[in-house]
């Protein structure tokens, strides 16, 4: 896998500290209302960052699983939104954060808030590792932020590219030759 990268952004060190701070930050927010707080992983992409995370939260909390798909097989260009796993908890008037790899184009996110304040949350809000500035839709702000990044491919840490990569520890830029 070495090969195949071609910088590290961020390494597994700084992505500790910064998963640490989030953690705090979102502590802050629910303190008095996580006994009602559904944390909502966007499967699979987002599966190593909400396991970290969750373990810095001091509180208790339900967890409900969604799983969905932009991209298929070896493309980096993104299809359209397929939920292949519903959330299965009842959100209605709990408190809802959506947990997710990457901000870049926002249909993912957008789709998933959609459906989830169909169910009647008493909040949602939405927790993204990394956030693409100059693709991200100004309309959809993400609520807790790890890491801005330029418009580069980032495997690594759960991000992966035709399903390999994920369990790269960095976040790291793959090298463009293997998906141009």
């Amino acid at each position: 896998m070495e090969r195949d990268i071609d910088r590290t952004l961020y390494s597994r060190e700084q992505i500790e500290r910064r998963v640490q701070e989030m953690a705090a930050e979102i502590a802050k927010v629910y303190h008095d209302a996580a006994d009602d707080l559904v944390i909502v992983p966007v499967l699979t992409g987002s599966i190593i960052f909400v396991a970290d995370l969750i373990r810095h939260l001091p509180f208790k909390m339900r967890i409900g699983l969604m799983t969905v798909s932009r991209y298929r097989g070896a493309t980096t260009e993104g299809g359209a939104t397929q939920i292949l796993r519903d959330l299965t908890v009842d959100i209605k008037n709990r408190h809802v954060l959506v947990v997710d790899d990457i901000l870049d184009t926002g249909n993912t996110l957008r789709a998933v808030s959609e459906q989830l304040m169909e169910r009647e949350p008493a909040s949602l809000r939405l927790c993204t590792l990394l956030r693409k500035p100059s693709k991200a839709p100004k309309d959809l702000t993400a609520d807790f932020v790890g890491f801005d990044i330029d418009d580069v491919f980032v495997v690594g840490y759960g991000l992966d590219f035709n399903d390999h990569y994920r369990n790269w520890p960095d976040l790291a830029v793959l090298r463009p030759e293997l998906y141009q």
